[in-house]
């Protein structure tokens, strides 16, 4: 908005908190539920921010925990691109430091998923990485397109596992396993993400895979582009199971 109109004050009575959390809140976990409710006195402080269209973000947190100047920065900086905010709506954020989902970045992180326009942007890759198959070390690289949308990214790669074996006359086979995968990425706006990957081989080569062959795999984002690949690939047309683990970039 290009007048952003916030009005802000400070409420040192716990009991404006409440005991029961508030119903427009995101939907936090059970065991908060229930710290919230034990413990109404550990919510000292609210910070209220008002829009122009007379809707409001509620920030409610204790002063030991969060300082109001480091709360009211953050989200000042974040309101001034929501856009998406309905008039009237009210919108509360329980802060504490200790559970995820409770973090001034998280509640950040919703602001900007519910309120901020965004628009899809498009990722290219090579992925490169080393695969434990079967008692095998394979080598893999592909390629990757993936559309980041708000809340997922949705994509595809092709990838081409290569395992190797002595001749019995000197040299070394090669052989070479395509998949073609499907991929969700799980939460693109906010980093380190995290990749859910499907995958089916389009031709079997070697001495690990056979016949039907379908691989499932989940990506965890360590630092940067770095990430460990742990899964299941199901061959022998499905009837064997392989566990894997590996590293890849990108």
């Amino acid at each position: 908005m290009k007048k952003l109109i916030i009005l802000i004050f400070l409420c040192s009575f716990s009991y404006l908190a409440q005991a029961q959390l508030k119903d427009n809140t995101p939907r936090y976990i059970s065991s908060f539920k229930n710290f919230a409710k034990n413990n109404p006195e550990f919510f000292t402080d609210t910070l209220v921010f008002i829009m122009p269209n007379k809707s409001k973000v509620e920030a409610i947190f204790n002063n030991k925990d969060y300082q109001k100047e480091q709360i009211e920065e953050k989200i000042f900086n974040t309101l001034k691109s929501a856009k998406n905010i309905k008039e009237n709506e009210v919108r509360t954020y329980y802060l504490h430091s200790d559970w995820v989902e409770n973090t001034i970045m998280a509640a950040l992180r919703d602001i900007y998923i519910q309120y901020v326009p965004y628009k899809p942007d498009f990722t290219l890759g090579i992925p490169f990485g080393l695969d434990f198959i079967g008692g095998k070390f394979t080598p893999e690289m592909g390629f990757r397109a993936v559309v980041n949308l708000k809340k997922v990214g949705l994509g595809a790669s092709i990838t081409n596992s290569v395992f190797f074996s002595d001749k019995p006359d000197g040299g070394v086979n090669v052989f070479h396993n395509p998949f073609i995968n499907a991929e969700i990425v799980l939460s693109p706006s906010k980093a380190p993400w995290d990749t859910i990957q499907i995958g089916y081989l389009l031709n079997d080569s070697g001495p690990v895979f056979q016949g039907t062959t379908l691989r499932a795999s989940y990506r965890y984002n360590i630092k940067g582009n770095f990430q460990l690949n742990a899964g299941f690939i199901f061959t022998d047309d499905v009837k064997t199971i392989i566990p894997t683990i590996g590293v890849r970039l990108f």
